[in-house]
C-alpha cells in the first residue's frame, strides 16, 4: 500500500508534536534540577573524658595494628572550630580499622534550613583525605559529591582529648519539588 501525501504529512505532524513535547520536558530543567552546595563545617571529635562523642564498640583483634577495632561516633558538626560555635548537625556512624580507618556516617542536620535532612557519607579517615557523599534524605534527597576533610591545628581553646576536623563539602542534590522524572511538581 503506497503512502499518500496526506498520510505522510499527518505522520510528520504527529512526530513533530511528540518530539516537541519531549524537548519541552527535557529543557524545563536543563541542569537535571540539581542544586549545588559548597560548605565548610567542622566535626568536633572527643575521644576521651566525660564529654567524649566516640566510643570503642569492638576491641581490636590485634592490639599493635588495631585491626578489627570498631568505634561508634556521634560527632557534633559546628560552623566554626571552637566549642561555642553553632551546632549545625551530628555525624553519626562508625569507623573501623581495616588497614586504615574506614568510616560510614549519616550527617543529620539541625536547624531551620535542613532540619532532619541527612547526607550519607563513607570513606577512609586519615589526618586528611576525602569522603564520598553517596546519598541524602529530606531536603538533600539524592545527594552526591565529596567531602574533603583534614584535622585543624589545635588552638589554645582545644582540649588535649579533642580534634576539629574541617569538612569542605561539595555536593549536588535534587530538592523535594522535583520528582523522579526531573519534572517540577505542581
Amino acid at each position: 500500500m503506497a503512502s499518500t501525501p496526506k498520510s505522510a504529512l499527518s505522520l510528520l505532524l504527529v512526530s513533530s508534536f511528540i518530539l516537541g513535547a519531549m524537548v519541552s520536558l527535557c529543557s524545563s530543567c536543563p541542569t537535571s534540577c540539581e542544586t549545588e552546595i559548597v560548605w565548610t563545617l567542622y566535626a568536633r571529635q572527643i575521644g576521651k573524658g566525660d564529654n567524649r562523642n566516640q566510643e570503642q564498640a569492638v576491641p581490636p583483634v590485634n592490639n599493635i595494628t588495631k585491626f578489627g577495632e570498631i568505634v561508634v561516633n556521634n560527632w557534633v558538626v559546628l560552623d566554626a572550630p571552637v566549642p561555642t560555635a553553632n551546632i549545625v548537625a551530628h555525624a553519626r556512624g562508625t569507623h573501623m580499622m581495616a588497614g586504615g580507618w574506614f568510616t560510614s556516617l549519616s550527617i543529620v542536620f539541625e536547624g531551620a534550613r535542613f532540619n532532619g535532612s541527612t547526607l550519607q557519607v563513607m570513606g577512609i579517615t586519615d589526618a586528611q583525605g576525602q569522603w564520598a557523599i553517596v546519598g541524602g534524605t529530606g531536603e538533600l534527597a539524592r545527594a552526591d559529591g565529596t567531602i574533603k576533610h583534614k584535622i585543624v591545628p589545635p588552638t589554645l581553646t582545644t582540649s588535649i582529648n579533642e580534634n576539629y576536623r574541617q569538612l569542605d563539602i561539595h555536593a549536588f542534590y535534587s530538592p523535594p519539588a522535583v520528582n523522579a522524572n526531573f519534572i517540577a511538581d505542581a
